[in-house]
């Protein structure tokens, strides 16, 4: 984005992760042109260079923008361990390798396909993806099923589920936990960005 500082200079202003990350939750116009401005042209360049089209590039550059949105929105916590560029660059990346294997499953064409590397400390990969649906989810469950699966996951016991959520009956809690388990793995598999 041009910001203008004087009549004879014209500077480019630059956002923090901080800023772009606060900028996202409240949609902020100015945030979303600087993102494209200064994140597209890398995806387009992978896009282009790996079989891709401009169009293919735009596809998916949005659909890496609203994972990133969705990871922000959902985690109030959200920080990141590098920039945000490199984080979108990421997702767009995972995004268009999955989309050249669901392409080459459906023409079963032999791979040729040679990708450039972006600078990436700290790159948003298949755990990530993985992660956040599995956060999206658990926010999902009712609250009662959130801590079953949370004392659970921290190692205290049936008995102590029980008591410490004023029921008598471990009995109860085992039911439970399996029908809140298979619950989560069902808002999983609804979530968009599931694939098997």
């Amino acid at each position: 984005m041009l910001v203008l500082g004087t009549k004879s200079e014209l500077t480019v202003k630059r956002y923090s992760p901080e800023e772009i990350i606060d900028g996202l939750r409240r949609r902020d116009n100015r945030i979303l042109s600087y993102i494209y401005k200064n994140s597209f042209p890398p995806v387009l360049k992978l896009v282009l260079s790996n079989s891709g089209t401009e169009e293919d590039a735009k596809d998916i550059f949005q659909e890496a923008i609203i994972v990133a949105f969705r990871n922000i929105r959902e985690n109030k916590e959200f920080k990141l361990e590098s920039s945000f560029q490199t984080y979108l660059y990421s997702i767009a990346r995972l995004l268009w390798l999955k989309q050249l294997r669901e392409k080459r499953s459906r023409n079963t064409i032999t791979e040729k396909h040679t990708f450039i590397e972006f600078e990436e400390p700290k790159p948003f990969d298949e755990e990530d993806l993985k992660y956040s649906l599995y956060q999206r989810a658990f926010k999902k469950l009712p609250p009662d099923c959130q801590q079953i699966l949370k004392m659970s996951i921290d190692g205290v016991s049936q008995k102590q589920i029980a008591k410490k959520l004023g029921l008598k009956s471990e009995n109860y809690i085992k039911k439970r936990k399996h029908y809140c388990k298979e619950y989560l793995i069902g808002k999983i598999k609804e979530d968009p960005d599931y694939s098997t």
